[in-house]
């Protein structure tokens, strides 16, 4: 889109490209700013996501899913595009890396902007059709605020933590954690409530619990307090108010008591039919002692208070080996053999610390098959 047909656009579209850019004279949009909830499915990323939506300068999209491995896709487009020195554009230029990253996020946080009115609109022809209560809709659209920011609650981006804050470097992360029996009943009986087959058993579940809330428990301590908040779902019911307080200051986002409507209203329930009992005699005990070990360790521990740099440069070795890895597959289909495997031979090394936070060899999560 021209310089041209954005002045002609809708008021309100122009009016969002001024707040993307805001006083930044050079014309380059302003960094951005979104909240990503993350943590294990079936923990309460979801009512959090709306929670933050009702707030004025916040809104709610959409569960992504694609930035994760996007940010794999950008790390091995900018080893090829610098692999050959100055006779490479991006080595040849002089653009960093982390430059090369934040260019990418700025241009999807103008896109969000700039498309939250289609959105808002879909969701009212929705809400019509399906004759939805619109409170929620009125909450989270721009009638509500000038919402500034958006807030993505997709729970895979829990392995992803360290990739989108390369394209965001200034991105805050919430860690939504509730008890791992609890999560794993939810998953099991997914399905009665949406039709979709969530986990195959009762192992799957403790296994993929496991897996998300170790990657954010590592980003707790690799970032700190300031980049990452862990939020219990237990507090979230029980003290919403003092929750919810502590959390938007942590956003430094004035406090709204708009937040708190979403708790009173139970949504994307997974039905756990009361008398429901797990049955772990056919799965691996190992398994499910890791994950009470690790639920049990949570609950008696508070957030680390300073980040641990051993822990970001394990999370960084943990990113560069899954972009050796989609390097490998390229090289697999034939594509840029020699460049591939000397990139590979370039990348990153691995420790125990990083094999903890690196769930698969491939950089996304398939739900059907979540074992690496």
């Amino acid at each position: 889109m021209g310089w041209r047909q954005l002045l002609d656009a809708p008021k309100s579209r122009h009016e969002t490209l001024i707040t993307m850019v805001g006083p930044n004279n050079n014309g380059i949009a302003k960094p951005a700013r979104p909240v990503f909830v993350v943590g294990s499915p079936r923990s309460g990323t979801s009512i959090l996501t709306w929670c933050l939506g009702h707030h004025p300068n916040l809104f709610p999209v959409p569960e992504s899913s694609w930035m994760g491995d996007f940010s794999l896709n950008v790390a091995v487009a900018y080893q090829i595009g610098a692999a050959r020195g100055e006779y490479s554009i991006l080595s040849g230029m002089d653009i960093p890396n982390d430059e090369f990253f934040a260019a990418f996020g700025r241009t999807i946080n103008g896109l969000i902007m700039r498309h939250r009115e289609d959105l808002e609109q879909k969701r009212e022809a929705k809400c019509i059709e399906l004759n939805l209560d619109r409170s929620w809709l009125e909450a989270s659209s721009a009638a509500a605020g000038p919402k500034r920011r958006w807030v993505d609650g997709t729970p895979e981006y829990s392995l992803h933590i360290c990739g989108l804050r390369k394209l965001f470097p200034d991105a805050l992360f919430v860690h939504v954690v509730r008890d791992a029996m609890a999560v794993v009943r939810s998953m099991v009986n997914f399905h009665r409530a949406t039709g979709i087959q969530l986990v195959r058993d009762v192992e799957e579940a403790y296994h993929y619990w496991t897996r998300t809330v170790n990657a954010c428990l590592m980003a707790e301590r690799a970032y700190g307090p300031v980049v990452v908040h862990r939020v219990h779902y237990a507090d979230l019911i029980d003290n919403r108010e003092s929750t919810l307080r502590s959390l938007l200051e942590f956003l430094q986002e004035p406090y709204s008591d708009r937040c708190l409507a979403p708790l009173d209203i139970r949504i994307n329930s997974s039905s756990v039919p009361l008398d429901f009992q797990i049955s772990e005699a056919v799965i691996n005990p190992e398994i499910a002692t890791e994950a009470r070990l690790v639920s049990d360790e949570i609950h008696r521990s508070a957030q680390p208070t300073d980040p641990s740099s051993a822990a970001a440069d394990a999370m960084e070795a943990a990113f560069q080996k899954r972009v050796a890895a989609v390097l490998n597959r390229g090289n697999a289909r034939g594509s840029t053999p020699s460049l591939a495997e000397e990139l590979h031979k370039s990348a990153a090394g691995s420790d125990s610390a990083t094999e903890a936070v690196t769930p698969v060899t491939s950089p996304s999560m398939d739900k059907s098959s979540l074992r690496p």
